[in-house]
């Protein structure tokens, strides 16, 4: 594991929750760093999700299958915390997909780890509790720029998620915002042309 990324970490949940050193030495055991390619599945449709994931590097996707389509419902960046929610918190399957959108780096936690850490450690209880806050202050933003369509919401998008640009696909943003493909790649003609003249 890269030391630069426990300390992005530690640093991160640090502006949330000061917490003492010793309180990190019950967590990393247990964090393992995962670094996957573009396009990789992480949880599939019907399974449980039994792990959250501390987002280092990249962007990942959650999906809900809709026919053949995966449609891009919410969109997660560097030091967002990545599960299945529903799913993670029953233990029961969902069709909920989350994907990477680019090349990513995370540190994955174990639910059945959490679980146990947060019953016998009340400071790691607390700081969950502010990560689940930020959790829904996060989803909630990102909805909310949905709702902004595509004409609005793009430039929204891309500022607050940088480098998204070059690696969000045609078909994920068309589904995102609630458009067909074609409407976004004319709008991204359009949008080339204007910015060239």
């Amino acid at each position: 594991m890269e030391p630069k990324f426990l300390s992005q970490l530690i640093r991160d949940y640090d502006q949330l929750l000061k917490l003492p050193c010793e309180a990190y030495e019950w967590v990393l055991p247990h964090l393992k760093q995962i670094n996957l390619k573009r396009g990789t599945v992480i949880k599939k449709s019907g399974s449980v999700d039994m792990a959250s994931r501390y987002l280092c590097e990249g962007f990942i996707g959650s999906y809900k299958p809709i026919g053949e389509r995966l449609m891009l419902s919410a969109i997660y960046k560097l030091s967002d915390t990545v599960f299945d929610e529903s799913s993670f918190r029953t233990g029961i399957a969902s069709n909920t997909v989350l994907k990477t959108i680019s090349k990513v780096i995370f540190m994955e936690f174990p639910q059945e780890v959490e679980i146990n850490l947060l019953d016998t450690h009340a400071s790691l209880a607390s700081l969950a509790h502010k990560v689940a806050h930020r959790i829904m202050e996060r989803n909630a933003r990102v909805y909310q720029i949905s709702k902004l369509g595509l004409s609005h919401g793009y430039e929204v998008l891309m500022k607050e998620f940088p480098g998204l640009e070059a690696e969000i696909t045609n078909s994920d943003l068309a589904s995102f915002f609630g458009v067909h493909n074609r409407t976004v790649e004319r709008w991204k003609h359009n949008l080339k042309r204007h910015d060239h003249e």
